[in-house]
């Protein structure tokens, strides 16, 4: 996507938001946030959660080798470290993952293995998404009247994201890396070294492999992942208490569960800058959920990702590897 057009769905996803804000009152969301008052770094507590449960899943997909003598806190960091990049650079997440093999690396983790692991913990994770999305919307379907079109609206979003899974699958299947430079260097006409290939071809097995013949371990990967995000609600049910404009679980369940199709809508765009606020707003709309919540919590969600990303990219500084070095390996 061109800058141009980044800086348009920025524009306009703010722009959006600010009428949002606007609309419900500046008064109103001050005072929600007066509410907040001291315990406002206690927000950070259930993120934090997520974090190691994602970290969990990520250890669980380099299979039966293992992580090559990295300890889960060094996991847990470089984790850290790089979904802080995914957060600055939007690359449609791959800038992070790429950290995360570099990082990897610099442990002494084999490049095959190191690449493996993020594109199978990935596949993982999005899968775990898909099936949490699919649970927020027959969760929220029974909120929702019955002939509301939001209904069908939400069961449509979660047949084209089992699609994407699908599709996902498929490609990893034929070998995703191989094919994908089969298909680039192909229409821009260019020539990959055969030693490239081969590693190329290599790492494709490697995960098809770990897919077939280690199941458990990616079953392990999928239910970890899966546990983060049905951990990530309680930000909003715990924000929403201590604001006091407080939400049912099954209410910050099916909220959360579509602000991640809200954020993948703005993949391309810094951090989904207004793409996601703007969404959390319309969502809390749509279920006719308080408007001076879901615009505070919109703000206090974004406070929470700055918090988060710079701490990361403190993880990612202290390991000495400047953003430019980043390639994808072979």
């Amino acid at each position: 996507m061109k800058l141009a057009l980044r800086l348009f769905v920025a524009d306009a996803g703010l722009a959006l938001f600010a009428w949002f804000v606007l609309r419900t009152g500046i008064g109103e969301i001050a005072r929600a946030f007066t509410r907040l008052g001291w315990s406002a770094p206690l927000v950070l507590l259930p993120f934090g959660l997520v974090y190691l449960l994602d970290t969990l899943g990520w250890r669980f997909a380099f299979g039966r080798e293992g992580t090559h003598g990295v300890g889960f806190g060094t996991l847990f960091r470089i984790r850290w470290a790089g979904e802080s990049v995914n957060v600055v650079l939007p690359l449609a997440y791959i800038s992070g993952e790429v950290a995360k093999v570099h990082l990897l690396r610099k442990r002494g983790v084999p490049a095959v293995q190191s690449a493996s692991s993020v594109v199978a913990g990935k596949t993982a994770q999005v899968l775990a998404e898909v099936i949490f999305i699919a649970l927020g919307a027959l969760v929220g379907a029974a909120n929702l009247p019955p002939q509301s079109p939001a209904r069908q609206g939400m069961l449509a979003i979660t047949a084209v994201a089992l699609a994407i899974v699908a599709l996902l699958f498929c490609l990893q299947r034929k070998g995703m890396f191989t094919t994908i430079v089969a298909l680039v260097g192909g229409s821009l006409r260019l020539r990959v070294a055969p030693e490239k290939m081969e590693r190329l071809r290599h790492l494709d097995e490697r995960i098809l492999d770990f897919y077939r013949h280690d199941r458990r371990n990616f079953t392990r990967s999928t239910l970890a992942y899966l546990a983060g995000w049905i951990v990530d609600p309680l930000e909003i049910f715990f924000v929403s208490h201590l604001v006091g404009m407080p939400l049912d679980w099954t209410q910050a369940f099916t909220v959360e569960a579509f602000i991640s199709v809200a954020k993948a809508l703005g993949i391309f765009v810094p951090g989904a800058l207004g793409v996601q606020e703007s969404g959390v707003v319309f969502l809390f709309y749509l279920f006719n959920l308080p408007a001076a919540l879901g615009a505070s919590y919109a703000i206090i969600r974004r406070g929470r990702e700055v918090v988060f990303a710079l701490i990361g990219g403190a993880l990612f500084y202290a390991e000495g590897l400047p953003l430019r070095s980043q390639e994808m390996p072979a």
